[in-house]
C-alpha cells in the first residue's frame, strides 16, 4: 500500500492506537454508505475498525457537516469555515495505510498526551508555534477538514458536542486535521533522531540544577524544552536528545538561517550537503535551513556536566565549529 510504512511510523512514534485517517473529495468512487450517518462518525469508524467510505450529501445526517464540507451553500448569511464555492459532490474517507489515493486531509483521532507530542514535533519541524482555531462547532468537518483544505493550514480541535455525542469520541480524545503535504513533511522528520529524541519538554523540569547552571554559565537561557543563547550574529539552541531508555549522553547544536523565500532555501541545498556532513546535519523547512551538530558526551550528561572544564571544551568547540560552518554556508549562498 502507498502510506502503510509512512502510517506504520507515524503511530509508532507517537503510540497511537487509531490510524490516521486520509480523506479525498470528489472521487471517482461510487457512495457506498449503509445508511446516512454524520460525517465525524465516518472518520472515526475508519481510525477505529479500518472501514472505507464514499459518500454523497444523500449520505450525510448531519446539516453542518454538508454547509462545512461543500455539499451545500448556506441559505442565509455565511458558515465559517466551510468549502466554497460548494462543488463537493462525493468524499471518500479510509485509513491512511490503505489508501490508494493521493488524500486531500489526514484527520488524527488521539488522546490530549498523545497529540501534544504530535504538536510538540510539529513546532520543532516548522520551528515556530502551532496555531489552532476552534470553537467547538463543526469540529471534525469544518475545523479538521475545512481548514486544512481552504487554508492549507494544520489546525487542532477541541471537538464539538455532535461528535461526542453521537459519534462516540471519548471525552480525552482530540484531533489534528493536516493538509497531506504537511502531514508527509512532519512524518518524514520523524528520521531525525536531533528532532525526535528531543521532544519532550517534561525533559526541562527532569534536568539536574547542577546540569542548568552549567547550561546556563556558557551563555545559554532556559526556555520551555531547550536553551537558547545568542553567539556572535547568530541563534544557537541547545537541545538535550534521551535515548530509548530515557537517558541522556549527548546535546544537539540547532542554528536556523533564513532565506528570503522556499525556493531560495532549496537552492541551497547542495551547499548544505557540503558543509554540514556528519556529526552535522541540516533540515529544510520552508525559508529556513537549521544547521544541527550532535556532541556526545560518551556518559551520562549529568557525570559530564560534573566535570566542568570538559563539558564546557566540548560544547564552547561545537558552538565555535558551528559558526564556522554557517558563516561559510551563508558566503556560499547568501551572499
Amino acid at each position: 500500500m502507498k502510506y502503510t510504512e509512512l502510517t506504520k511510523q507515524f503511530r509508532q512514534l507517537f503510540e497511537l492506537p487509531l490510524t490516521p485517517v486520509a480523506v479525498k473529495f470528489n472521487t471517482d468512487d461510487e457512495p457506498n454508505i449503509p445508511h446516512p450517518m454524520r460525517y465525524c462518525e465516518i472518520v472515526r469508524k475508519a481510525a477505529a475498525f479500518g472501514t472505507s467510505y464514499t459518500c454523497s450529501a444523500d449520505d450525510m445526517s448531519c446539516a453542518s457537516a454538508e454547509l462545512a464540507l461543500g455539499f451545500t451553500e448556506p441559505a442565509y448569511g455565511d458558515v465559517y469555515p466551510r468549502i466554497k464555492t460548494a462543488d463537493t459532490r462525493t468524499m471518500t474517507i479510509t485509513p491512511l495505510d490503505i489508501c490508494e489515493f493521493e488524500p486531500d486531509v489526514v484527520v488524527v483521532v488521539g488522546t490530549a498526551s498523545k497529540l501534544m507530542r504530535v504538536a510538540a514535533t510539529l513546532s520543532k519541524v516548522k520551528g515556530d508555534m502551532v496555531n489552532a482555531k476552534f470553537k467547538g462547532e463543526f469540529a471534525v468537518c469544518g475545523e479538521c477538514t475545512t481548514i486544512p483544505v481552504m487554508e492549507n493550514k494544520v489546525n487542532l480541535s477541541l471537538l464539538c458536542a455532535g461528535a461526542r455525542m453521537f459519534s462516540d469520541y471519548r471525552n480525552d480524545e482530540i484531533v489534528f486535521g493536516f493538509p497531506m503535504e504537511a502531514f508527509v513533511e512532519l512524518t518524514e522528520s520523524l528520521k531525525e533522531e536531533s528532532i525526535t529524541k528531543a521532544l519532550c519538554g517534561c525533559l526541562m523540569d527532569d534536568l539536574p540544577a547542577r546540569l542548568v547552571d552549567a547550561i546556563l554559565a556558557l551563555g545559554f537561557t532556559k526556555g520551555t524544552d531547550h536553551f537558547i543563547g545568542r553567539f556572535g550574529d547568530e541563534i544557537v539552541r541547545l537541545y538535550i536528545p534521551k535515548d530509548e531508555s530515557g537517558k541522556s549522553s549527548s546535546v544537539t547544536l540547532h542554528v536556523p538561517v533564513k532565506f528570503k523565500d522556499a525556493d531560495a532555501s532549496k537552492a541551497s541545498e547542495d551547499g548544505a550537503s557540503c558543509l554540514f556532513e556528519e556529526p552535522m546535519n541540516y533540515r529544510l523547512r520552508d525559508n529556513w535551513m537549521d544547521a544541527i551538530l550532535l556532541i556526545e558526551l560518551h556518559e551520562p550528561i549529568r557525570r559530564a556536566a560534573m566535570k566542568p572544564e570538559k563539558f564546557n571544551a566540548l560544547v564552547n568547540n561545537g558552538i565555535e565549529v558551528m559558526l564556522d560552518r554557517v558563516a561559510k554556508f551563508k558566503r556560499k549562498t547568501i551572499q
